[in-house]
């Protein structure tokens, strides 16, 4: 009896230590499953296989600390769409006014209008749209940006600064910095082959200026950027000695305006004059000054190398950028007087 009692304790023990290993065991696995759920998440578990964080802090025009996506997929480009479709992004929404200047029905396709008051977006419309990413230009007002940051991350950009610097910042931003490159590298390419199209119509050291005529009846003499970037960075051309004075003290500067009186001694051997057709006041400015004697007299114009172009030739941006290297080629090899 002694002895069918002790093997009754044994096995009793026996059981008891099974069911409480059986228990440990599945314990130790509950506390590894959860531990390998965690460090997928945060990526510490295996050094070589971390992920990438979803979001990171961009520093914007304004010097504001913005908390952005990695990989944003819902981006409004408010005065830069054509920036965004040059590097492969189809924006969810922008100010259609400006961007159907430059941009054409198909490229514009799917993107919705936000335009508002002025230069101001529409937030209602921005809402509606659940945008993970808003891009706006630095000369938006503060309580705009402050009030699109309650709807979305909200990145200021400067828009003065060059197109090519702008394309790089917006592909850093929306994770496309080698379609920024590329696209980079394609213009130039394509400005080296109209370099040598224009080798018997520009010869070396030729120069021209870019005009515009505004309805306060002044003319305004264009820099590096917009018209000035085709003429002298693509195509080869130089500033007259007088025009380079201009912009001495401010050689970022987008343009300096001028008296009708002082042309002759500051445009160069071709002059591309940007006037806005549908300004009924401009139009007839404009043609008074083609009436004159001033302007028939200018060398550029006996020569028939004065070219009188639409406001589409005054935008700055990619998409445009891109189509003056055809049309400014155009101009000069019919050589055709304005």
């Amino acid at each position: 009896m002694t002895k069918l009692r002790n093997h009754i304790a044994i096995f009793t023990v026996l059981t008891l230590l099974a069911l409480l290993l059986a228990s440990c065991g599945a314990n130790s696995n509950s506390a590894g499953s959860q531990h390998s759920t965690e460090s997928a998440s945060t990526g510490s578990a295996d050094p070589s296989k971390q992920t990438e964080p979803a979001t990171r802090t961009f520093k914007d025009a304004k010097n504001r600390s913005v908390v952005i996506p990695q990989q944003p997929q819902r981006i409004i480009a408010h005065y830069f769409p054509a920036e965004a479709v040059a590097i492969g992004i189809k924006p969810i929404g922008t100010n259609l006014v400006t961007a159907k200047q430059i941009m054409s029905e198909d490229q514009l396709k799917g993107i919705e209008d936000i335009g508002g008051q002025g230069t101001e977006p529409n937030l209602e419309k921005v809402l509606a749209l659940n945008p993970d990413l808003i891009l706006v230009p630095d000369f938006l007002g503060e309580a705009s940006i402050e009030a699109l940051s309650k709807i979305a991350p909200t990145v200021a950009v400067s828009y003065t600064i060059d197109v090519f610097s702008r394309l790089q910042l917006l592909g850093d931003i929306t994770g496309k910095a080698k379609e920024a490159e590329a696209w980079i590298d394609s213009y130039r390419s394509k400005a080296q082959e109209k370099r040598e199209q224009l080798k018997s119509y520009v010869k070396p050291g030729e120069t021209a200026t870019a005009l515009n005529y505004f309805q306060d009846k002044k003319l305004y003499v264009y820099g590096n950027q917009r018209l000035g970037a085709t003429m002298y960075d693509a195509l080869g051309f130089q500033r007259t000695e007088k025009a380079q004075q201009l912009f001495a003290d401010n050689p970022n500067a987008l343009w300096q305006s001028i008296s009708v009186e002082v042309l002759p001694d500051v445009v160069g051997d071709t002059i591309f004059t940007v006037v806005n057709d549908a300004n009924p006041d401009i139009k007839s400015g404009v043609e008074e000054l083609l009436q004159s004697p001033l302007w028939k007299n200018l060398p550029a114009v006996k020569n028939g190398s004065a070219y009188i172009v639409g406001n589409k030739w005054s935008f700055y941006d990619p998409i445009t950028l891109d189509w003056l290297l055809d049309e400014m080629p155009k101009k000069l090899m019919t050589k055709s007087s304005n």
